[in-house]
């Protein structure tokens, strides 16, 4: 495929993507000639999903010239979103945070633009600014509707499994959660579950990460109740496999012999830091911190944004400065 073709045909995805109610016009003009373009083209050459680092990112920068088309196409938020969002998966994380502050001066009261820049401010260790943005969208998007919110890098079925609001709640705890401050962070995690998790993998996720905050809290019982209030199995997991064995595990479904990190990157890493925890709240302060420093052993992107991966680095930073006092 042609580059020019490659862009203008994901150019118009991302126009069908982030508008639900595209006019009818567009759908009937459009639409047929999108179609078969994606369905006669052949992909563009190694950009089939292979292991090969410099395959991927050569789909990444094709992702991100294809947001770039859309913005110049037209200019709007979730638009230039998507540019964002583009930069980030490329790791130019300075990039999306300077383009998602440009994009809060054109629409200054943004919570979505907000969500974004919060992640990346996480994603660079800026934990505080990270905080104070996100609390700032979660008051905004307070009397705004929720919205699917599509994914950059979908999953094995390609099916959407979060939220705006969802995402800007379980972004917040996990800013309050690297900050050490753990009762607000099992306050919006609750929120999260209670009002935003509608499905198997959010709320294995959600409950793994409260539970977690509650054990630190030293709220043994509550911790327990949370993951008791979990849906009989089965479960239909699709992305948080590593969450959902967590939950298994803290619930006494899953012994430690039969449990696994699984999956690669940051699925295996949300497997190990759980693990971790778990180990330090038994009292094997030795595998729980050899596991947090396995864990951090690998610095280099994209291992070391993982939200697992942050964690870690948090609580070791902690343990010296305990060591040292």
């Amino acid at each position: 495929m042609g580059e020019w073709t490659y862009h203008a045909v994901m150019a118009a995805r991302l126009r069908w993507a982030a508008h639900g109610d595209t006019p009818r016009s567009w759908n009937r003009t459009c639409l047929p000639v999108l179609v078969l373009l994606m369905l006669t083209l052949p992909p563009l050459s190694g950009c089939g999903g292979g292991p090969a680092t410099d395959n991927r990112s050569r789909w990444q920068e094709s992702e991100l010239g294809a947001a770039r088309a859309g913005w110049r196409w037209q200019e709007n938020e979730l638009n230039g979103i998507w540019i964002g969002r583009r930069l980030a998966y490329l790791g130019r994380y300075d990039e999306a945070i300077d383009w998602y502050r440009q994009l809060l001066q054109r629409w200054p009261q943004s919570h979505r633009v907000r969500r974004h820049l919060g992640h990346r401010l996480l994603s660079t260790r800026q934990f505080v600014e990270a905080r104070a943005v996100l609390e700032e969208a979660h008051t905004l998007a307070a009397d705004q509707p929720n919205r699917l919110e599509m994914d950059g890098a979908p999953n094995s079925l390609g099916v959407p499994l979060s939220t705006t609001h969802g995402n800007i709640s379980y972004h917040l705890a996990l800013a309050c959660y690297l900050l050490d401050d753990f009762e607000s962070a099992a306050l919006h995690w609750q929120e999260y579950l209670d009002r935003w998790a509608a499905n198997d993998d959010s709320r294995a996720a959600g409950s793994h990460w409260l539970h977690t905050t509650l054990i630190r809290l030293g709220r043994t019982e509550d911790a327990a109740a949370v993951i008791a209030a979990l849906p009989p199995e089965p479960w239909e997991v699709i992305e948080n496999r590593s969450y959902a064995d967590l939950c298994r595990l803290y619930s006494g479904r899953l012994s430690l012999s039969d449990f696994a990190a699984d999956g690669e990157g940051a699925a295996a890493a949300a497997g190990q830091y759980g693990l971790a925890r778990w180990h330090l709240h038994q009292g094997n302060q030795e595998e729980g911190t050899l596991l947090l420093q396995q864990l951090t052993a690998d610095p280099s992107w994209p291992s070391n944004v993982s939200f697992a991966f942050l964690a870690a680095e948090v609580d070791l930073a902690s343990m010296a400065l305990e060591t040292t006092e």
